[in-house]
């Protein structure tokens, strides 16, 4: 012991040396502590919040222990605030990433469909423009041969009447009509009963059959339906549409 006392003032000297160099690191602090604010602005507290809890707790200890003034320790605690809040950072970003991978995922996918829908909704508009084609070309080929017939039958009376020494009273027939308006108590019956539409209830089957598009029901018409009323049925169709009215026995 003796002859340690003169080192005594050598060694004392060495640990304020020592003391000296252990230095409080505030810079270190203020860089750990724009990280850890960096990684909560990126959403790591909401993305990752198991590693950025650690980084925040990490920090706050450090915090502490620069007031406890151990330094060494809070540099190795500033190390670990650093290295989750990289985790929490990395882990933000991969997540945010598959987000938006996923929200663009189904972006295009709404995309798609919308496209599909106007596809369908096109080729029904094209479908519906076709059948409006068909019906007008087959109303012009009906109305064509309603002319065609009175054409015939007029000549035929002409030539009756030349052929007559003292042409006889033609009796007066109403004008027949190619189209009827519904009015109120009517039936199929009653409007085929009509002189100026077949003079016939029992044709009714012929009016119902031209108008299938706006009668689901030969029983039910409404008022103020414009009925189309053919005029090209051939006597084996009248006489197959009064055999019709007799066995349904509607009206």
């Amino acid at each position: 012991m003796q002859m340690l006392k003169p080192l005594l003032p050598i060694f004392m000297l060495i640990m304020l040396v020592i003391g000296g160099c252990a230095r409080p690191p505030l810079d270190r602090l203020e860089d750990v502590r724009s990280i850890v604010a960096h990684a909560y602005a990126s959403g790591a507290a909401e993305y990752a919040p198991g590693e950025y809890q650690l980084a925040s707790s990490a920090l706050q200890a450090a915090e502490q222990q620069l007031k406890d003034k151990d330094y060494r320790r809070a540099q190795r605690t500033l190390d670990l605030a650093q290295r989750y809040s990289a985790e929490a950072l990395s882990l933000t970003i991969d997540i945010k990433k598959k987000l938006t991978q996923e929200q663009t995922r189904i972006a295009e996918q709404k995309r798609l469909e919308q496209i599909e829908r106007e596809r369908q909704l096109e080729e029904e508009r094209q479908r519906r423009i076709a059948q409006e084609l068909a019906l007008k070309k087959q109303q012009e080929i009906e109305e064509r041969k309603r002319k065609e017939a009175e054409a015939r039958k007029e000549k035929l009376k002409t030539a009756i009447v030349e052929k007559k020494k003292e042409p006889e009273p033609v009796p007066e027939k109403p004008e027949l009509l190619d189209e009827v308006e519904v009015q109120v108590g009517e039936t199929l019956a009653t409007i085929a009963a009509k002189p100026e539409v077949y003079d016939d209830p029992l044709l009714w089957p012929l009016i119902y059959k031209a108008n299938r598009d706006q009668i689901k029901d030969p029983k039910e018409i409404f008022v103020g339906q414009d009925l189309t009323i053919p005029r090209d049925k051939t006597k084996e169709e009248i006489d197959a549409a009064r055999q019709e009215a007799r066995a349904l026995n509607l009206f």
